[in-house]
């Protein structure tokens, strides 16, 4: 089974580094360790599953702006904070953090976090490629299209060509994906632009049957 990816944004340097041996002692992949928030929100590719935010971090981006944009796109996120002031907590806590981790942190907090949030991440999706069978996080697919006995899988960087039905995938798939049409389906995370007829998701526009609208609503 594939490693949930987790990204570090901290700017304390040993906490960082002490952060990422315990997310990989905890088989989880520390995949990116940022210090200050301007270069997280300048050079992160969003993908990965699950982020570790410091909520003050020196600079202008905060671990709660960061949130506000992980929210977006149904990025879990866990908090550490050693700031005890209410009006800051109620801010976090509106954002939807999936736990939190108070500093100065102890392993077993950090385990406690972790287990929670892969408790709650959707089941990867098994995707052949011609480089063997990869895994992907569900939040990362913006829509999939039906053509006959082949899907097509979309996300904001490739597309895979599956033999499978439609019908196939349905159940390996979270519920905020919505059947838009009987060729669609369509992570309701990524619709940019919606009319009665048609949403608009990655630039291409998907058609909305009539059997489907109330889907939408």
């Amino acid at each position: 089974m594939s490693r949930a990816k987790v990204v570090i944004v901290e700017d304390e340097f040993f906490a960082a580094e002490h952060l990422r041996q315990l997310v990989k002692e905890l088989d989880f992949e520390p995949t990116e360790v940022y210090n200050k928030g301007e270069d997280f929100l300048r050079n992160t590719d969003w993908d990965f599953d699950l982020a570790i935010l410091d909520i003050f971090l020196s600079g202008e981006v905060t671990g709660l702006n960061i949130a506000e944009e992980a929210k977006k796109r149904n990025k879990p996120f866990v908090f550490i904070t050693a700031n005890k002031d209410s009006k800051t907590l109620r801010e976090a806590a509106l954002l939807g953090p999936s736990a939190y981790i108070t500093k100065p942190f102890r392993e077993n907090d950090v385990i406690a976090a972790l287990e929670i949030v892969a408790f709650q991440l959707p089941k990867p999706l098994k995707i052949k490629t011609s480089k063997g069978t990869k895994a992907i996080n569900p939040s990362d697919v913006a829509f999939i299209q039906s053509d006959g006995a082949y899907i097509t899988v979309h996300t904001a960087k490739e597309s895979y060509l599956q033999r499978k039905l439609l019908k196939e995938i349905i159940a390996d798939l979270p519920d905020f994906f919505i059947r838009v049409h009987r060729s669609f389906l369509v992570n309701k995370h990524f619709i940019e632009d919606q009319t009665s007829k048609s949403v608009k998701v990655l630039n291409y526009i998907i058609p909305i049957s009539r059997s489907h609208r109330t889907d939408l609503d």
